[in-house]
């Protein structure tokens, strides 16, 4: 999720709450025309930055904007030099700003071109050392449109096939369309597709996890993964939940909040700035606290260390906690 999954987000998660979460994905990095990279985003992935992970070739996956094949093999080059093995061509995001550029689920609207842009990259990189996934939507416009794509996914030694169980104009509003993900998988299956299939969309609950996986029936085998966005920023032990474990504690949310305060105050300067990274995950956090919107208040209008700490300690000690 771009401006939010930075290093301080990775770190601090893997540290506190990283135990069951195989993969973490980077925001994208663009990879423009100039071939340079911009500063914010190569500063999120130099490995001088990454804290708690054993082998971050494989235990990061980094997103690749791109909307050719020239600026995507430098891209993937260059990130490789980095020691990442993980690299992840982003075709889902449907901010306007991406699709006006023919990048991310700009590309699902010309199916000649994606594949001629999918067969140069492969054939550009066959002999470099990485693995290469996709992460699709179901379409542009119709879910339909899903059975051409995964056509041409299938031709390509992709590593993992990532789908969001929605098309681009549904952006991330309405229900995740869990039959035209069945008919993907299905379509990608028997046009001769072998990568690993990942789910991604709406699991933000143990409770959405077993309805969406019971609700899979005959292709729920084919599925390996599942990506969650959303879901582990407004609960950060989901992943732990799942696994039959504890919710979140007050004791441990507390200490996640102190440790990205921390690293974001490495990342970028200014009191007032690392606040405003930290409301946007009390925008997601906010909801383990009941009745606490005089408290939130107080938070946003916290302009220095000291009374962003006060507003905290005020919510920690005040509401209740669920």
């Amino acid at each position: 999720m771009e401006g939010i999954t930075l290093y301080p987000l990775r770190n601090t998660h893997k540290k506190i709450f990283g135990e069951g979460v195989d993969k973490y994905f980077t925001p994208f990095v663009t990879t423009p025309k100039n071939l340079h990279f911009k500063k914010r985003e190569k500063k999120d992935i130099l490995p001088e930055h990454i804290e708690g992970f054993k082998d971050y070739s494989k235990e990061i996956s980094v997103q690749i904007m791109s909307g050719n094949v020239e600026t995507f093999v430098w891209g993937a080059r260059q990130i490789r030099q980095l020691g990442y093995r993980d690299l992840n061509l982003n075709l889902g995001c449907p901010a306007p700003t991406v699709i006006n550029r023919h990048k991310g689920a700009g590309l699902l609207t010309d199916g000649y071109y994606l594949e001629e842009m999918l067969k140069g990259i492969f054939d550009e990189l066959k002999d470099d050392d990485m693995d290469i996934s996709l992460k699709t939507r179901l379409g542009f416009y119709d879910p339909d449109e899903a059975k051409d794509l995964m056509e041409s996914y299938a031709r390509f030694p992709v590593k993992e096939l990532i789908i969001h169980a929605r098309v681009r104009e549904d952006y991330y509003s309405g229900k995740a369309r869990i039959e035209a993900f069945k008919d993907a998988v299905r379509a990608y299956r028997e046009f001769g597709g072998k990568a690993d299939i990942c789910y991604n969309g709406d699991v933000n609950s143990p409770e959405d996890f077993e309805r969406i996986m019971d609700s899979l029936g005959d292709v729920r085998d084919e599925i390996s993964a599942v990506m969650m966005g959303r879901g582990l920023l407004y609960d950060p032990a989901l992943v732990r939940r799942l696994t039959g474990g504890d919710g979140v504690h007050p004791d441990e949310l507390r200490k996640y909040l102190s440790e990205l305060y921390r690293g974001y105050s490495e990342y970028i300067p200014e009191d007032r700035n690392v606040i405003c990274k930290m409301l946007e995950h009390w925008a997601f956090l906010h909801v383990h606290f009941k009745d606490c919107e005089k408290h939130l208040k107080a938070i946003r209008k916290a302009k220095t260390r000291g009374e962003y700490t006060a507003a905290v300690n005020a919510i920690f000690a005040d509401c209740k906690f669920v």
